[in-house]
């Protein structure tokens, strides 16, 4: 989970740079749901919002198996307030553009990942066994992406 949120942060704040400097200060803020300006006009970018939904997943599913008690409204509640986070502080470092969109999109994505989480309880009824498979599958996710991001440092 640390290494989830950790990554979260190098890609929402510092995209994914390696160095600080290399990051474009851009401070604004965009309002319009889906609304995206280019310099032919506005553009849809799915691939964008594909990508926003699928980094928050994990966070509904994390969320879940540690706080189990919480309700859906309240899970959803925090992850809303997680995203709304990396928004303002996207903008007070000036390291993108704050945007509705990414807030509902990332809401989104921890939603799915909340329903997937209740999803797989309800099919094999033991909230034991799924948090250890699911430990399990995220421990060697994060090897591969640990392992993938140090062969990237080490030849960038």
């Amino acid at each position: 989970f640390v290494i989830y949120m950790a990554l979260l942060v190098w890609i929402i704040l510092f995209k994914l740079q390696f160095s600080i400097s290399e990051i474009d200060k851009i401070r604004s803020i965009n309002l319009i749901p889906f609304h995206y300006k280019n310099e032919i006009g506005m553009n849809y970018h799915l691939k964008e919002v594909l990508e926003n939904v699928a980094i928050f997943i994990p966070l509904g599913i994390y969320l879940c198996m540690f706080r189990h008690e919480f309700t859906v409204k309240v899970k959803i509640f925090f992850v809303f307030m997680i995203s709304l986070l990396f928004e303002i502080f996207q903008y007070i470092l000036a390291v993108g553009r704050t945007d509705v969109t990414d807030l509902i999109t990332n809401t989104c994505g921890g939603v799915v990942g909340i329903a997937l989480y209740c999803l797989i309880i309800r099919v094999f009824h033991n909230r034991k066994q799924v948090n250890l498979i699911i430990t399990i599958l995220a421990a060697v996710v994060t090897l591969v992406v640990v392992f993938l991001l140090t062969v990237l440092f080490i030849f960038n």
